[in-house]
């Protein structure tokens, strides 16, 4: 990805341009934005290739290609506002459908969920809540809680991430959690709940629980020490032994990884991270990682990876990261 040309963007260039991405990415540019960019990219020649650069990289990435469509994004900078009059609906009748399909894609987007939550965290942020009946809840990093306090029933849905709930006991009123395709009932004190992609993953650390898929296809009770994993598509998983010191090690600020896959680590890193943290090839990702990093720190753990596996960055600021041989 070295360029021949001997116009070379400096440190200050590659972060514009970086920015530049990161905000293209973000689909959230209006006209005028979209001007200044077009005016930043042909101001020096260096801007121009910085920015390909970044481009080059990121369109080398297939992890990342259905997340982004660059190229449309860059379109829509780059040409005016073309508009088919022909087929508008009359201002009047076009309201309601506007409305409607704009409440549908902020309910859907982050910024939705965020309206739908009582409590989140930010990237990084590990946060300890203090429910009205005595419970507590400890949200990991990117993650979102709405709760429910009723007379006789305590109802809590995760929407997003991590949470350990250490139940205050009372027999009248149920503790539930709802999280992806089931629920989660407390029959004594405490279980981590995360949401993996398409698939729930719970632990119990004192006592058990009841998990159940949504209308009551399936359920079981899972003991301290077990943890299992459901979905609406595969169903629950058989319950397994787990080490539950190592799998909320979160809440002590540290992460441990025991012979796991490089590319299983980087993904964990990932969930701590401002940016993007990316493997280029499989054997990379299979190698085995052992050892204790601290959550606040993902590139200090990184470059511990980087010299313990002689393996090889490309790095675009601190924002994307791509590991290779």
């Amino acid at each position: 990805m070295k360029s021949n040309s001997p116009i070379q963007p400096s440190t200050a260039v590659k972060r514009e341009a970086t920015d530049w991405w990161v905000r293209l990415d973000s689909g959230e540019l209006d006209q005028q934005q979209c001007q200044a960019f077009q005016r930043w990219l042909h101001t020096d020649p260096s801007h121009t290739l910085a920015f390909d650069e970044v481009t080059q990289l990121w369109g080398e990435l297939d992890a990342i290609k259905p997340l982004l469509d660059m190229p449309a994004a860059i379109r829509q900078c780059a040409d005016k506002p073309r508009r088919n009059h022909s087929l508008a609906l009359p201002r009047f009748a076009a309201w309601p459908a506007g409305l409607a399909l704009c409440c549908l894609l902020l309910w859907l987007s982050p910024l939705g969920l965020l309206f739908r939550a009582d409590w989140h965290t930010g990237v990084g942020e590990i946060r300890r809540i203090q429910l009205s009946d005595g419970s507590t809840v400890t949200l990991n990093s990117d993650s979102a809680l709405s709760v429910s306090m009723q007379t006789n029933a305590r109802h809590l849905r995760l929407l997003k991430g991590e949470a350990l709930f250490q139940v205050s006991p009372d027999k009248n009123r149920p503790f539930q959690v709802q999280a992806g395709a089931g629920s989660v009932t407390a029959l004594g004190t405490a279980f981590n709940i995360r949401l993996r992609d398409e698939r729930t993953e719970v632990t119990v650390t004192e006592h058990s629980v009841a998990v159940n898929l949504d209308q009551g296809i399936q359920t079981t009770r899972l003991e301290e020490g077990q943890s299992l994993t459901f979905g609406a598509h595969d169903g629950m998983g058989a319950a397994q032994i787990t080490d539950t010191r190592t799998l909320t090690a979160w809440q002590r600020g540290k992460l441990v990884f025991q012979d796991k896959p490089l590319g299983e680590v980087i993904a964990e890193l990932n969930r701590y991270h401002h940016g993007y943290l990316l493997i280029s090839d499989d054997a990379i990702a299979q190698r085995r990682v052992n050892g204790v990093f601290r959550i606040d720190d993902p590139l200090a753990a990184l470059d511990a990876l980087q010299t313990s596996l002689q393996i090889k960055t490309t790095r675009i600021g601190d924002y994307l990261i791509l590991l290779h041989r």
